[in-house]
């Protein structure tokens, strides 16, 4: 599963040695890293409803980013025109660069494995207790040894692989053009969380690159410390590690679902596919969004829910503005373990409406923009299969945004008005912090440990051990 996004901490966990598999000069070359040389369309974002904003600041949320500036939101309050004027005396003198992030899925059956293993071995997808994170490697290797005949049954259903990676490059080089029609000429990469080709690789390429001024863009619309969150992580311990990196003015577009080029994009795919439908007015709109686990929201701060509901309720609001006053409802699927997730359950809310005597439904997967498992396989063949045997009659899917053009201009808009706001990443200050932070926790950790020692029960317990 592409996206089975489960918790949080950081650092990503790949299987040293063993799941980083070499690759021939062809599979490096083929679909890959980067997407070189990358020009005025009015963006910007729609203002969020008061009740529903999420301020998505490094201090509100439960994780240290101070690495990174949080690139600043574009609103319909500043002109397109005044941020690409600023934009241009940056253009002038900086080598660009943009950087997609995304999670990563298995090519071959062969992968889904070890795409399983480096899955569940970052802790911000299966949470451990600190005394117990050494064992986040062995609970990885179990989980991804136990899942996948399951998920190769799901990939071989698609085709025997995740077209993710194939996706995401032609979104690369599509967001390059489009830039290149605005004069702006920018290298854009891609980084896999989870599968190739890695984030470290394409920071590297960055590196070697000379890039002096980085745009980073997640494929995730809305914001949630296990998908950005976790990828942020990744890249400030990167960038945080070299020198040259540490002072290259960084841009971090952290969440778009707000922006109106994104909102009309998506209201024209589900106005498009409502017209498949005989009675078009009696369709009920089903927006499908991954989940979270309930303790990502309540217990880290995720801002992931609200920013989905806010998401939803800004689409509908375009399309009443359009006359599509169709009835929607949001559910939330993938959920895996034993823990509780965000609710409702899309299968559950099937089921439900199949009772209710909803007879046309359009499912909209809101939370993707490529198409990947979690769409061709559990909505298209599962939730399909399972609506239709619940009452459903009438059954149609909206596309994953993909190459949408209005979508594209609308990426390529939001890096024009990050650009001004990057700025160099790792002050003297958060190093100097930093350092000061693991001096004290190894004195204060060293005297507990003394004393932990010098206890009678430790004492006792370390004479008997050597008895």
């Amino acid at each position: 599963m592409e996206a089975t996004t489960l918790s949080a901490g950081f650092r990503p966990l790949l299987k040293p040695g063993g799941y980083r598999f070499p690759r021939s000069c062809s599979q490096r070359n083929s679909s890959s890293l980067v997407r070189c040389h990358s020009k005025e369309a009015s963006g910007g974002f729609i203002k969020p409803k008061p009740e529903g904003s999420i301020a998505i600041t490094h201090r509100k949320l439960s994780f240290k980013t101070n690495v990174f500036e949080q690139a600043r939101s574009v609103s319909g309050d500043c002109s397109y025109d005044d941020a690409t004027a600023k934009t241009r005396s940056h253009v002038a003198e900086d080598k660009i660069g943009v950087l997609l992030l995304n999670l990563g899925g298995p090519e071959t059956l062969n992968d889904v494995q070890p795409f399983l293993y480096n899955l569940f071995a970052d802790p911000d997808i299966i949470r451990l207790p600190r005394p117990f994170q050494f064992l986040q490697g062995t609970i990885a290797k179990f989980i991804s040894v136990v899942r996948a005949p399951k998920s190769k049954e799901g990939y071989a259903a698609i085709g025997g692989g995740s077209p993710l990676r194939k996706i995401t490059d032609e979104q690369a080089d599509a967001i390059r053009m489009a830039l290149e029609a605005k004069n702006i000429s920018a290298n854009v990469y891609v980084g896999m969380r989870y599968w190739f080709p890695f984030t470290e690789e394409a920071v590297q390429q960055i590196k070697k690159d000379k890039i002096t001024r980085l745009v980073v863009l997640p494929l995730y619309p809305q914001y949630s410390i296990s998908t950005t969150g976790s990828s942020i992580r990744v890249l400030q311990d990167l960038f945080r590690k070299d020198p040259y990196l540490a002072g290259v003015p960084v841009a971090i577009i952290q969440s778009w679902y707000q922006r109106r080029g994104y909102v009309n994009s998506m209201a024209d795919l589900i106005e498009k596919e409502l017209q498949k439908f005989s009675d078009p007015n009696e369709v009920m709109i089903f927006f499908s969004a991954h989940g979270v686990p309930v303790s990502y929201v309540e217990n880290a701060g995720d801002p992931y829910q609200k920013q989905m509901e806010e998401c939803i309720d800004l689409i509908m609001d375009e399309l009443k503005s359009r006359g599509v006053l169709n009835d929607h409802k949001l559910a939330y699927q993938s959920r895996v373990g034993p823990v509780q997730w965000l609710k409702p359950y899309t299968d559950e809310v099937l089921v439900d409406l199949g009772k209710k005597g909803v007879k046309s439904l359009l499912a909209v997967p809101v939370s993707f923009v490529s198409e990947h498992i979690e769409t061709l396989e559990e909505i298209d063949m599962e939730y399909r299969e399972l609506a239709l045997e619940s009452g459903v009659e009438n059954w149609g899917r909206v596309p994953a945004l993909g190459l949408t053009a209005s979508f594209i201009t609308d990426l390529a808009d939001a890096v024009i008005e990050s650009l001004p706001s990057a700025e160099a990443m790792v002050s003297e200050d958060s190093e100097s912090s930093d350092v000061f932070s693991y001096i004290v926790k190894m004195f204060f950790g060293s005297i507990l440990a003394f004393v932990l020692l010098l206890s009678p029960k430790m004492f006792h317990a370390f004479r008997n051990h050597l008895i």
